[in-house]
């Protein structure tokens, strides 16, 4: 399995591809799901871990409203530029952006009624580490709801792109696009969570598709938006050229009826401190 930590959005394009392609089409509705787990309720104080270009904090922000407080943190400066750069959603709360890891978390104890991390965790160097950092920083009581994927099989986009990557570049750079799924198992993810002092955990797993309106070349395109795309881009042209033909043939297997559709999976704990 490769270093999760090695996968990173700090080259500008990535995060920009990101936003266009993967946003709308996987982590809006991934965050309607997880929000609708934790259930943040008006006036409430949440805390969003490794926010990315803000979908879940903008959506929180609604469900508190304008009584309530969100503050949103992530590692990556050209994530919080694309975050801070999008208008509130109407009727929501105030959004305060701040660059930081995860340890230790920019906060003092006890402060918020819920913190969200939306496929952060197993990015972090200290994953323990982090989760009792979001122990600390919950009140008594508050909940925390965290999404991690299962294994890249059964999140079916990545899955091809890897399949791609595996038979046309060097085995490091291929597998660096496994990372976002380096923690399948759910027991694990609840067993750390427990071991970081939450209590009342409830473990979830749930599927929902990834629908690529224009097909198999904007699956090809959707691919600048993870942090793979700016290795590849460095390798000889006929070597990109072979990745994206592969990687054609292997969204090809995904049609629908002229979309590209495939499955994403994840488990998602809600727990309390």
């Amino acid at each position: 399995m490769p270093d999760a930590t090695q996968f990173q959005f700090n080259i500008p394009s990535v995060p920009r591809a990101y936003e266009k392609f993967l946003v709308p089409r996987v982590f809006e509705p991934w965050a309607m799901l997880l929000l609708d787990a934790v259930e943040p309720r008006a006036g409430e104080f949440v805390l969003d871990v490794a926010a990315g270009p803000g979908t879940v904090a903008r959506l929180a922000a609604v469900r508190v409203g304008v009584r309530g407080r969100v503050l949103a943190t992530d590692i990556a400066q050209p994530m919080l530029d694309i975050a801070k750069a999008k208008a509130l959603l109407p009727e929501s709360a105030e959004i305060d952006y701040q660059l930081s890891p995860a340890t230790p978390l920019p906060s003092p104890s006890a402060a918020f009624d819920v913190v969200l991390c939306q496929q952060g965790l197993q990015f972090f160097p200290d994953r323990i580490g982090a989760l009792r950092e979001m122990r600390r920083v919950l009140k008594p009581g508050g909940r925390v709801g965290i999404a991690v994927w299962v294994e890249i099989e059964r999140n079916q986009i990545y899955a091809a792109y890897h399949a791609a990557l595996r038979a046309t570049v060097p085995a490091q750079l291929a597998d660096l696009i496994m990372a976002p799924f380096s923690w399948p198992s759910g027991s694990a993810l609840k067993s750390v969570a427990e071991e970081a002092g939450f209590r009342d955990i409830r473990l979830l797993t749930r599927s929902l598709p990834m629908v690529l309106e224009a097909g198999v070349e904007q699956a090809v395109q959707a691919f600048a938006g993870t942090p793979v795309a700016p290795g590849v881009a460095e390798l000889p042209q006929e070597v990109q050229n072979a990745v994206f033909d592969r990687m054609r043939q292997e969204m090809t297997k995904l049609l629908k009826n002229g979309k590209v559709v495939g499955d994403w999976t994840s488990n998602i704990i809600v727990g309390y401190a």
